[in-house]
């Protein structure tokens, strides 16, 4: 594994792990005390998965992008790789509310997709808890890679730019 996959696979566990942490921490507070919670209407998983999928991808590399270019002007970071055709922002601001966003209105779909299909109203406690977690898991695996390369991208950019 070279020098990136290796920092990008490590970012990406610390987020999946701060994600479920967080995450686990809301869920157990919001739905506290229901045996079945429901998932539709105002207090029911689907609508939790709305400001879930947007904190979850903000969470997943705006600490991660502040990160990595701390570590990449002190020369502790690993080299970019190879470069990515860039159609998100570069900014850590602009990119994280983009994919944050994106994360939300796709998490908040395949919820409401998923429970229409099947006919679900509500489930019980601990198997819902296991599907709220998993978002948290993956996402950051996806979204975090793309974005210290960004980050990498740029300040190898800017090391090369004549002063």
């Amino acid at each position: 594994m070279n020098t990136f996959k290796a920092y990008a696979a490590r970012e990406s566990a610390l987020g999946s792990v701060i994600n479920l942490a967080i995450g686990s921490a809301f869920f157990l507070v919001l739905f506290q005390g229901q045996a079945a919670p429901s998932v539709w209407g105002g207090q029911g998983l689907i609508v939790d998965c709305i400001p879930q999928g947007f904190m979850i991808g903000l969470m997943s590399i705006v600490p991660t992008m502040l990160i990595t270019r701390q570590r990449a002007l002190k020369g502790l970071a690993p080299p970019a790789g190879p470069p990515l055709k860039a159609i998100l922002p570069r900014s850590v601001l602009g990119r994280g509310i983009v994919i944050a966003l994106m994360t939300m209105i796709s998490l908040v779909g395949l919820a409401a997709f998923l429970a229409w299909a099947t006919g679900t109203t509500s489930l019980p406690f601990w198997p819902a808890f296991a599907l709220k977690a998993v978002p948290g898991l993956v996402i950051p695996w996806i979204v975090a890679p793309p974005a210290i390369r960004a980050v990498l991208l740029a300040h190898s950019q800017s090391q090369a730019r004549p002063a």
